[in-house]
């Protein structure tokens, strides 16, 4: 980590200069700090020469200094610049043992009259680090290895017997293991599909008599990687090479995975491919295999499949075929009544599970059934897409809170009077398959806003429908979401992608939302102070989930 400093405050002769340059505005490059924080090679050194660049608008570096502390004062047009600070001495491609750790950071600044900014830059490693250890039941299980991590565009660093040095390599490279025996034989691993910056991936070798095993752990602290990856003491043809994907989320999903292997012929005469099957099943079936540019790895999606499943598969190339490896897909949860057709009255509530609570999917309605009627209710005939659909209004007028926008979701809920933005409480546990789209049917009635203050650039209302999953931790990993203030009189399908930010992590909460007023939840004490239009009705019906 750097910390760069600029402009701190403005001695008078600088100021004077500003003053009369009406179209000026005023930097100061005050200090940088260093702070790595990430474990670097012992042979690095505390202190770093540090480049600055400052770049207009077009890219064109108007100010530079091969040290930061030869940066005077800077005075600078009004307009927004790009600074970037960096290693002057090091050259951020090299990769290796001999590779030097190269740091870089920017930020946007806009220059104003008359004005000094206060600008802090955050640098931080752009490479990743990469070590190599081996057990030493893997150093006596095998003599006359070399292990080599190998990346895109032919990268492959050797890391002999006991070689206990880091290299660094690239950022955003996929990385793999191999192991290459001497015999003919040998055995490959991916590790990451996308190095991380100033990450250090440590990969530890061990032995098994089975299926090779892959296990990854995070400690976001010292932030390194601690792979972990046993070795079958059988090895299969250096040819072709199957890799393992059972451990990995990011390859097994719930009706589809990407399979990997790598190919190591000095010449390809027939196409590379994968064969896969159920391990109950006899009959396999040959999907082809697409190589990763800049290396010998090749992938293949192959879907639909089926929940909850194990199946085998291997890669093959002629007559030539990697060891036989399995994958379990993930289980499938039903997510109940997202059909919306179960509905339950109890007094002004309606509640849209059979036992009139709010036991899965909940609403505001007791919120406000106090003094007006429920804002969530259910519809059918030609108000619904087919059965029963869920109709949500917003109201104004509303005691304590002053307006309510109609809802509905996976969650709780229970009226706090005197905070109440937390009564919501969104999510329920689901240790299911990961959906990858959301879709159903909506119509939208969208009115003029008349209540609340933010985001404050609303004319017309607008309607929201969300989905989102957390991981163990209660860290989002995926949402996907729509939003629309134009009015549909008629029934219209939509489809929202959920995009996830980890597949490394399974979900272990889920929530799906539909409000008829997008900011209907924006609370600021106990009034609501996001903008809704009163009578904003949202209708929704026949959801859905896919997973492929």
């Amino acid at each position: 980590m750097i910390g760069l400093f600029l402009g701190v405050g403005l001695i008078s002769s600088c100021q004077s200069e500003i003053d009369e340059a009406k179209g000026y505005g005023y930097l100061q490059l005050s200090s940088i700090d260093v702070n790595k924080g990430v474990e670097t090679r012992a042979d690095i050194t505390e202190s770093e020469a540090i480049a600055v660049d400052i770049l207009d608008e077009s890219n064109a570096v108007v100010q530079h200094a091969d040290d930061w502390r030869n940066l005077d004062d800077v005075i600078l047009p009004v307009a927004t610049y790009t600074i970037k600070a960096y290693s002057a001495d090091k050259n951020m491609e090299t990769q290796g043992f001999d590779a030097q750790p190269y740091y870089a950071g920017q930020k946007d600044v806009v220059i104003e009259a008359n004005k000094a900014k206060n600008v802090n830059i955050t640098c931080k490693l752009a490479q990743t680090m990469v070590s190599v250890n081996c057990s030493e039941t893997f150093k006596s299980t095998f003599a006359g290895y070399t292990c080599y991590i190998e990346g895109a565009d032919a990268l492959s660093i050797p890391f002999v017997e006991d070689e206990a040095r880091a290299a660094y390599v690239k950022a955003g490279q996929p990385l793999t293991v191999k192991v290459d025996f001497g015999n003919g034989k040998s055995f490959s691993q991916e590790i990451t599909s996308k190095a991380e910056a100033a990450y250090h991936y440590k990969v530890n070798l061990d032995i098994t008599e089975g299926n090779a095993g892959f296990d990854i752990s995070v400690d976001q602290t010292i932030h390194q990687y601690d792979v972990t990856v046993k070795v079958p003491t059988k090895q299969e043809s250096a040819d072709m090479v199957t890799s393992d994907i059972k451990n990995d989320a990011s390859k097994v999903w719930g009706q589809f995975a990407y399979l990997s292997g790598s190919c190591n012929l000095a010449e390809i005469t027939s196409p590379v491919q994968f064969r896969y099957k159920k391990k109950a099943d006899a009959e396999w079936t040959t999907i082809e295999a697409v190589q990763e540019e800049g290396t010998k790895n090749y992938s293949a999606k192959v879907a639909p499949l089926d929940f909850g499943t194990e199946y085998e598969y291997y890669i093959v190339c002629g007559d030539k075929t990697g060891e036989t490896c399995t994958f379990t897909t993930e289980s499938y949860v039903e997510i109940p009544n997202l059909n919306f057709d179960t509905w339950r009255q109890k007094g002004k509530n309606w509640y849209a599970n059979a036992d009139a609570s709010d036991s899965y999917w909940a609403t505001g309605n007791s919120g406000v059934t106090l003094i007006k009627d429920a804002t969530t209710v259910p519809v059918e005939g030609s108000e619904a897409h087919s059965g029963k659909a869920a109709k949500m209004t917003t109201v104004d007028g509303v005691m304590l809170v002053g307006a309510a926008a109609g809802n509905l979701f996976i969650g709780t809920y229970k009226t706090n009077m005197t905070n109440p933005s937390t009564s919501v409480n969104f999510g329920r546990d689901y240790a299911g398959a990961r959906p990858v789209k959301l879709s159903g049917y909506y119509k939208y009635t969208s009115c003029a806003i008349n209540y609340g203050s933010q985001p404050g650039t609303l004319t017309t209302d607008e309607c929201n429908i969300y989905i989102r999953l957390w991981d163990a931790s209660g860290t989002e990993i995926g949402f996907g979401e729509f939003v629309s203030s134009e009015s549909v009189g008629t029934y219209t399908p939509f489809e929202v992608t959920i995009n996830y930010s980890n597949t490394q992590k399974r979900p272990a909460k889920l929530t799906i939302v539909a409000t008829s007023s997008r900011y209907g939840g924006n609370f600021s004490g106990k009034k609501v102070v996001g903008q809704v239009g009163a009578g904003s009705t949202l209708w929704v019906d026949d959801f859905e989930l896919s997973y492929y």
